[in-house]
Formats: structure tokens, sequence, C-alpha cells
């Protein structure tokens, strides 16, 4: 099979004519060794589908005869195998949790402490999209601080807001 190979590789190297020619059953055994993964995939698949029905069937027989023992011996080691993962898995939960936690102000950690992780990630998400509305009011004309722009207003701003101007002096 490798002779093959190679003597079709140097035929395509050698003719640009053959190349043409070889495309085609190229593409036929391509579509051929496709259809044969395909008919593996399905066929492991439908393994896998009998494999359950045949432990389900089996689990059932159990059951059936009263053979609690031996149903639990093998339900107790499947536990055993599935309980490293769940460790694994509170220790990442736990981990995110204390991360989530120690964005939040101090002040709101005490509260959220007990919440699941989606909350956790929603409020940190939330509190870190919140922007600060204007700061304050006071002290400023149209949202600009008196005492920085009012010297660079034109003087029909000045006079339209004459009485903020003095306001806030005022206050000062």
């Amino acid at each position: 099979m490798t002779e093959e190979k190679t003597v079709s590789n140097e035929t395509v190297v050698d003719n640009g004519t053959e190349n043409v020619t070889q495309e085609p059953a190229q593409n036929e055994y391509i579509a051929e060794s496709k259809k044969y993964r395909k008919r593996a995939q399905e066929a492991e698949n439908k393994l896998a589908e009998i494999t359950k029905q045949l432990e389900a069937q089996e689990n059932k027989k159990l059951k059936e005869k009263e053979e609690f023992k031996t149903l639990a011996e093998k339900l107790e080691t499947e536990n055993e195998s599935l309980s490293s993962y769940k460790e694994k898995y509170t220790a990442i939960i736990d981990k995110r949790k204390s991360d989530l936690l120690l964005e939040l102000p101090e002040d709101k950690r005490e509260q959220f402490k007990n919440k699941d992780l989606e909350v956790l990630e929603f409020m940190v998400s939330e509190l870190k999209s919140v922007t600060p509305t204007e700061p304050s009011v006071r002290g400023t004309v149209k949202g600009k601080p008196v005492s920085d722009d009012w010297h660079k207003m034109s003087k029909q701003d000045k006079e339209r807001n004459w009485k903020d101007i003095v306001k806030s002096f005022a206050k000062k």
C-alpha cells in the first residue's frame, strides 16, 4: 500500500495532467472513509445506549430478586468514584465565591457571603457597571463647576446663569 502512495505522489509531481484524474479517485476514497467513520460512530453510540439499557435491566432484576446488598455495593462504588468530583467542584465554587466577595465593598460582604455563585456574580457585575450619577449639583452651572468654568463662559451664558454663579460664590 505504501508503494501505491509513493507512486501516486510521484506521478502527481511529475505530470500535472494526471493530478486532475487522480482527484476524483481520491475524493471517492475520502467519501468512503467518511462513510465508514460515520457507521463506526453510529455503532459506538448504539453500543453505549444498549449498555445503559442492559445496566438498567440488571438493576431492575436485582431489585426484583431483592438482592439489595449487591445493588447497594454497586451504587456505593459509583458514589465513591463521583465523590472526588464533588469535592473538586465544591473547592472551585468556594474559591470563586471568595474571589467575588473580595470584589464587593466590605460592608456588603457579610450580606452576600451565603448567597449562590450566580447571585454573587450578578451583584459584582452590577456594582462594577454602576457609574456614579452627578457627584454634586451644588456649585455647578448646567453640570459644570462654577468656580472653574465661569470665566470661560460667553457673556450671554454669564447673563443667563448669573443667579447660579452668585449663589455658588455666596456659599463659599
